[in-house]
Protein backbone atom coordinates (compact mmCIF):
# COMPACT_ATOMS: atom_id res chain seq x y z
CA UNK A 1 0.00 0.00 0.00
CA UNK A 2 1.05 3.40 -0.97
CA UNK A 3 0.15 6.99 -1.44
CA UNK A 4 1.17 9.28 -4.14
CA UNK A 5 0.42 12.90 -5.14
CA UNK A 6 0.70 13.64 -9.13
CA UNK A 7 0.59 11.02 -11.65
CA UNK A 8 3.75 9.29 -13.06
CA UNK A 9 4.13 5.76 -14.83
CA UNK A 10 3.25 4.10 -11.34
CA UNK A 11 0.33 5.52 -10.84
CA UNK A 12 -1.32 5.44 -14.58
CA UNK A 13 -3.69 2.19 -14.98
CA UNK A 14 -0.73 1.34 -13.08
CA UNK A 15 -31.23 7.22 30.69
CA UNK A 16 -28.91 4.14 29.33
CA UNK A 17 -27.27 3.84 26.50
CA UNK A 18 -29.01 0.20 25.77
CA UNK A 19 -31.65 0.44 22.94
CA UNK A 20 -32.68 -2.88 23.21
CA UNK A 21 -35.55 -4.34 22.21
CA UNK A 22 -38.56 -6.60 22.36
CA UNK A 23 -39.18 -7.72 19.71
CA UNK A 24 -35.96 -8.09 16.57
CA UNK A 25 -35.23 -6.59 13.64
CA UNK A 26 -35.65 -7.88 10.07
CA UNK A 27 -31.98 -8.73 8.51
CA UNK A 28 -31.82 -6.96 5.37
CA UNK A 29 -31.29 -8.73 2.15
CA UNK A 30 -27.56 -7.65 1.64
CA UNK A 31 -25.07 -5.04 2.20
CA UNK A 32 -22.20 -2.52 1.06
CA UNK A 33 -18.77 -2.19 2.20
CA UNK A 34 -20.43 1.08 3.24
CA UNK A 35 -23.61 -0.20 5.34
CA UNK A 36 -20.80 -2.74 7.22
CA UNK A 37 -18.64 0.00 7.75
CA UNK A 38 -21.91 1.83 9.69
CA UNK A 39 -22.29 -1.07 11.77
CA UNK A 40 -18.93 -0.95 13.41
CA UNK A 41 -18.90 3.19 14.00
CA UNK A 42 -22.71 2.87 15.44
CA UNK A 43 -24.88 -0.11 15.77
CA UNK A 44 -28.33 2.76 16.34
CA UNK A 45 -27.26 4.90 13.32
CA UNK A 46 -26.99 1.66 11.43
CA UNK A 47 -30.13 0.83 12.37
CA UNK A 48 -31.97 4.53 11.70
CA UNK A 49 -30.31 4.34 7.91
CA UNK A 50 -29.91 1.08 6.46
CA UNK A 51 -32.69 -1.24 8.53
CA UNK A 52 -35.25 1.51 9.16
CA UNK A 53 -34.58 3.84 5.93
CA UNK A 54 -34.85 7.17 7.82
CA UNK A 55 -34.79 10.11 5.62
CA UNK A 56 -31.60 12.34 6.43
CA UNK A 57 -31.43 15.94 5.02
CA UNK A 58 -28.98 16.38 1.97
CA UNK A 59 -25.21 17.78 3.16
CA UNK A 60 -23.42 20.11 1.32
CA UNK A 61 -19.96 17.93 1.05
CA UNK A 62 -22.09 14.65 -0.22
CA UNK A 63 -24.27 16.47 -2.62
CA UNK A 64 -21.07 17.96 -3.94
CA UNK A 65 -19.64 14.73 -4.03
CA UNK A 66 -21.91 13.06 -5.94
CA UNK A 67 -21.98 16.32 -8.71
CA UNK A 68 -18.23 15.43 -9.33
CA UNK A 69 -18.73 11.84 -9.45
CA UNK A 70 -21.60 12.34 -12.08
CA UNK A 71 -18.83 14.81 -13.96
CA UNK A 72 -16.05 12.40 -13.99
CA UNK A 73 -18.55 9.31 -15.21
CA UNK A 74 -19.41 11.50 -17.57
CA UNK A 75 -16.31 12.19 -18.40
CA UNK A 76 -15.28 8.81 -18.52
CA UNK A 77 -17.92 8.31 -21.19
CA UNK A 78 -16.00 10.50 -23.93
CA UNK A 79 -13.70 8.79 -26.07
CA UNK A 80 -10.17 9.06 -24.61
CA UNK A 81 -8.42 12.07 -26.57
CA UNK A 82 -11.64 14.01 -25.52
CA UNK A 83 -10.93 14.23 -22.05
CA UNK A 84 -9.57 17.48 -21.16
CA UNK A 85 -9.79 19.91 -18.39
CA UNK A 86 -11.91 21.57 -20.63
CA UNK A 87 -14.17 18.62 -21.57
CA UNK A 88 -14.66 17.70 -17.73
CA UNK A 89 -15.89 21.60 -16.96
CA UNK A 90 -18.25 21.02 -19.94
CA UNK A 91 -19.57 17.75 -17.84
CA UNK A 92 -19.28 19.32 -14.70
CA UNK A 93 -22.13 22.00 -16.06
CA UNK A 94 -23.88 18.79 -17.55
CA UNK A 95 -23.92 17.17 -14.11
CA UNK A 96 -25.42 20.10 -12.69
CA UNK A 97 -28.42 20.07 -15.29
CA UNK A 98 -28.95 16.67 -14.51
CA UNK A 99 -29.01 16.59 -11.15
CA UNK A 100 -31.13 19.70 -11.03
CA UNK A 101 -34.42 17.96 -10.24
CA UNK A 102 -32.78 15.57 -7.47
CA UNK A 103 -33.33 15.73 -4.15
CA UNK A 104 -29.80 15.91 -2.21
CA UNK A 105 -29.91 19.35 -4.30
CA UNK A 106 -33.52 20.67 -4.51
CA UNK A 107 -33.71 20.20 -0.78
CA UNK A 108 -30.04 21.85 0.45
CA UNK A 109 -30.13 24.78 2.05
CA UNK A 110 -27.75 27.39 0.67
CA UNK A 111 -27.74 31.00 0.28
CA UNK A 112 -26.42 32.51 -3.07
CA UNK A 113 -23.07 33.25 -1.76
CA UNK A 114 -23.00 29.78 -0.82
CA UNK A 115 -24.04 28.04 -3.47
CA UNK A 116 -21.51 30.10 -6.01
CA UNK A 117 -18.82 28.57 -3.38
CA UNK A 118 -20.07 24.82 -3.79
CA UNK A 119 -19.76 25.30 -7.48
CA UNK A 120 -16.59 26.63 -6.90
CA UNK A 121 -15.32 23.81 -4.92
CA UNK A 122 -16.79 21.26 -7.22
CA UNK A 123 -14.85 22.81 -10.54
CA UNK A 124 -11.11 22.93 -7.67
CA UNK A 125 -12.14 19.20 -7.31
CA UNK A 126 -12.06 18.32 -10.82
CA UNK A 127 -9.21 20.40 -12.58
CA UNK A 128 -7.32 18.16 -8.99
CA UNK A 129 -8.53 15.37 -10.63
CA UNK A 130 -6.20 15.89 -13.54
CA UNK A 131 -2.92 16.30 -11.22
CA UNK A 132 -3.70 12.39 -10.23
CA UNK A 133 -3.91 10.37 -13.55
CA UNK A 134 -4.02 11.13 -16.80
CA UNK A 135 -7.54 10.39 -17.97
CA UNK A 136 -6.82 9.69 -21.67
CA UNK A 137 -4.92 6.65 -21.01
CA UNK A 138 -8.12 5.33 -18.80
CA UNK A 139 -9.76 2.23 -20.45
CA UNK A 140 -12.89 1.87 -18.57
CA UNK A 141 -14.71 -1.46 -19.11
CA UNK A 142 -17.33 -0.33 -16.11
CA UNK A 143 -18.72 2.74 -14.64
CA UNK A 144 -20.87 3.47 -11.13
CA UNK A 145 -20.74 -0.89 -11.73
CA UNK A 146 -23.17 -2.60 -9.51
CA UNK A 147 -21.47 -5.72 -8.35
CA UNK A 148 -23.01 -8.52 -6.24
CA UNK A 149 -21.73 -11.65 -4.21
CA UNK A 150 -22.09 -14.04 -1.77
CA UNK A 151 -19.78 -14.95 1.10
CA UNK A 152 -20.50 -17.90 3.32
CA UNK A 153 -24.12 -16.58 4.43
CA UNK A 154 -23.63 -12.99 3.17
CA UNK A 155 -24.88 -11.25 0.28
CA UNK A 156 -22.44 -8.37 -0.72
CA UNK A 157 -23.80 -5.36 -2.77
CA UNK A 158 -22.06 -2.37 -3.66
CA UNK A 159 -21.32 0.05 -6.16
CA UNK A 160 -17.80 0.66 -8.12
CA UNK A 161 -16.99 4.40 -9.55
CA UNK A 162 -14.63 2.87 -12.22
CA UNK A 163 -13.31 -0.97 -13.48
CA UNK A 164 -10.51 -0.44 -15.90
CA UNK A 165 -7.89 -2.54 -17.59
CA UNK A 166 -4.65 -1.40 -17.59
CA UNK A 167 -1.36 -3.43 -19.27
CA UNK A 168 -1.69 -7.09 -19.91
CA UNK A 169 -5.51 -6.93 -19.23
CA UNK A 170 -5.69 -6.62 -15.88
CA UNK A 171 -8.61 -4.98 -13.81
CA UNK A 172 -7.98 -2.23 -11.49
CA UNK A 173 -10.87 -0.61 -9.27
CA UNK A 174 -10.89 3.18 -8.95
CA UNK A 175 -12.87 5.32 -6.21
CA UNK A 176 -13.32 8.94 -6.27
CA UNK A 177 -13.08 10.75 -2.71
CA UNK A 178 -14.15 13.99 -2.69
CA UNK A 179 -13.56 14.49 1.70
CA UNK A 180 -10.68 14.97 3.54
CA UNK A 181 -7.52 12.30 3.15
CA UNK A 182 -7.97 10.17 6.10
CA UNK A 183 -5.12 9.99 8.56
CA UNK A 184 -2.51 6.92 8.57
CA UNK A 185 -4.43 5.08 11.15
CA UNK A 186 -8.00 5.25 9.32
CA UNK A 187 -6.05 4.69 6.16
CA UNK A 188 -6.73 0.73 6.12
CA UNK A 189 -10.11 1.46 7.52
CA UNK A 190 -10.41 3.21 4.43
CA UNK A 191 -9.65 0.73 2.11
CA UNK A 192 -11.60 -2.11 3.68
CA UNK A 193 -14.17 -1.31 1.45
CA UNK A 194 -12.65 -1.15 -1.52
CA UNK A 195 -10.60 -4.85 -0.95
CA UNK A 196 -14.39 -5.35 -0.39
CA UNK A 197 -15.39 -4.96 -3.97
CA UNK A 198 -12.19 -6.66 -5.33
CA UNK A 199 -13.60 -9.61 -3.52
CA UNK A 200 -17.21 -8.97 -5.59
CA UNK A 201 -15.30 -8.54 -8.75
CA UNK A 202 -13.41 -11.61 -8.27
CA UNK A 203 -15.98 -13.84 -7.55
CA UNK A 204 -18.46 -12.38 -10.32
CA UNK A 205 -15.67 -12.31 -13.42
CA UNK A 206 -13.22 -14.56 -12.04
CA UNK A 207 -10.23 -12.76 -12.09
CA UNK A 208 -8.38 -10.62 -8.59
CA UNK A 209 -8.06 -6.62 -9.86
CA UNK A 210 -4.29 -6.14 -9.18
CA UNK A 211 -4.85 -2.75 -7.56
CA UNK A 212 -7.39 -0.93 -6.04
CA UNK A 213 -7.04 3.10 -5.53
CA UNK A 214 -8.80 5.84 -3.31
CA UNK A 215 -8.65 9.06 -5.22
CA UNK A 216 -8.40 11.96 -2.86
CA UNK A 217 -9.34 14.78 -5.16
CA UNK A 218 -9.26 17.61 -2.38
CA UNK A 219 -5.83 17.03 -1.56
CA UNK A 220 -5.08 15.40 -4.41
CA UNK A 221 -3.73 12.30 -3.08
CA UNK A 222 -3.91 8.18 -4.55
CA UNK A 223 -3.83 5.80 -1.46
CA UNK A 224 -3.18 2.79 -3.57
CA UNK A 225 -3.35 -0.85 -2.64
CA UNK A 226 -2.59 -4.43 -4.16
CA UNK A 227 -5.37 -7.01 -3.33
CA UNK A 228 -3.50 -10.26 -2.28
CA UNK A 229 -5.18 -13.78 -1.38
CA UNK A 230 -4.28 -12.86 2.41
CA UNK A 231 -6.23 -9.83 2.51
CA UNK A 232 -9.30 -11.20 -0.21
CA UNK A 233 -9.66 -13.72 2.66
CA UNK A 234 -9.26 -11.44 5.37
CA UNK A 235 -12.18 -9.46 4.11
CA UNK A 236 -14.03 -12.18 3.78
CA UNK A 237 -13.48 -13.66 7.09
CA UNK A 238 -14.32 -10.07 8.49
CA UNK A 239 -17.43 -9.67 6.32
CA UNK A 240 -18.73 -12.52 7.92
CA UNK A 241 -18.00 -11.96 11.19
CA UNK A 242 -19.72 -8.69 10.98
CA UNK A 243 -22.67 -10.38 9.60
CA UNK A 244 -23.00 -12.49 12.49
CA UNK A 245 -22.91 -9.73 14.70
CA UNK A 246 -25.43 -7.92 12.51
CA UNK A 247 -27.70 -11.14 12.83
CA UNK A 248 -27.52 -11.11 16.69
CA UNK A 249 -28.31 -7.29 16.80
CA UNK A 250 -31.17 -7.80 15.00
CA UNK A 251 -32.56 -11.04 16.33
CA UNK A 252 -32.33 -9.18 19.91
CA UNK A 253 -33.63 -6.05 18.42
CA UNK A 254 -29.91 -4.25 20.07
CA UNK A 255 -28.58 -1.59 18.19
CA UNK A 256 -26.57 0.07 20.72
CA UNK A 257 -25.00 4.27 19.92
CA UNK A 258 -21.44 4.24 19.74
CA UNK A 259 -20.85 7.89 20.88
CA UNK A 260 -17.35 9.33 18.98
CA UNK A 261 -16.79 11.88 16.78
CA UNK A 262 -18.44 11.26 13.97
CA UNK A 263 -21.74 12.38 16.50
CA UNK A 264 -21.17 15.90 15.22
CA UNK A 265 -22.04 14.96 11.89
CA UNK A 266 -25.03 12.41 12.48
CA UNK A 267 -28.18 13.27 11.53
CA UNK A 268 -29.92 11.13 14.08
CA UNK A 269 -28.26 12.64 17.03
CA UNK A 270 -31.22 13.67 18.70
CA UNK A 271 -32.77 10.83 18.51
CA UNK A 272 -29.76 8.85 20.41
CA UNK A 273 -29.68 8.16 23.86
CA UNK A 274 -26.08 8.96 24.56
CA UNK A 275 -27.74 12.58 24.06
CA UNK A 276 -30.80 12.65 25.77
CA UNK A 277 -33.09 11.34 22.89
CA UNK A 278 -35.71 8.69 22.14
CA UNK A 279 -34.75 6.08 19.52
CA UNK A 280 -38.78 5.51 18.97
CA UNK A 281 -39.11 9.40 18.27
CA UNK A 282 -37.06 8.90 14.96
CA UNK A 283 -40.06 7.64 13.25
CA UNK A 284 -40.98 11.56 12.99
CA UNK A 285 -38.32 11.87 10.65
CA UNK A 286 -40.70 9.97 8.15
CA UNK A 287 -43.07 13.50 7.61
CA UNK A 288 -46.20 14.78 8.43
CA UNK A 289 -49.16 12.13 8.98
CA UNK A 290 -46.49 9.69 10.60
CA UNK A 291 -47.92 8.37 13.70
CA UNK A 292 -46.09 7.93 16.92
CA UNK A 293 -47.07 5.40 19.78
CA UNK A 294 -47.14 7.08 23.22
CA UNK A 295 -44.68 5.85 25.59
CA UNK A 296 -47.36 4.69 27.76
CA UNK A 297 -50.80 2.83 27.04
CA UNK A 298 -53.07 5.19 27.34
CA UNK A 299 -55.62 5.49 30.43
CA UNK A 300 -58.71 3.71 29.44
CA UNK A 301 -62.09 5.87 29.31
CA UNK A 302 -65.06 5.22 32.43
CA UNK A 303 -68.10 3.77 30.70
Amino acid sequence: MHRARGYGKSMLPSHPLSTLGDMGVGLPRGLSPSAFGAFKSCPLAFKFSYLDRLPQPPSAPASKGTLVHRALERLMLRRAEERTIGAALQDLASARTDLAADADFTDLVLTEDEWDAFHAEAEILVHRYFELEDPTTVRPIGLELRLSATVGSVQLRGIIDRLELVEDDELVITDYKTGSVPGERHELQRLAGVHMYALMVEQMLGKRPVRVQLLYLSKPEAIIATPSEQSVTGVARKSQALWAAIESSCARGDFRPHPGPLCNYCSYQAYCPSFGGDPALAEELRGPGTVIAPPLPLASTPA
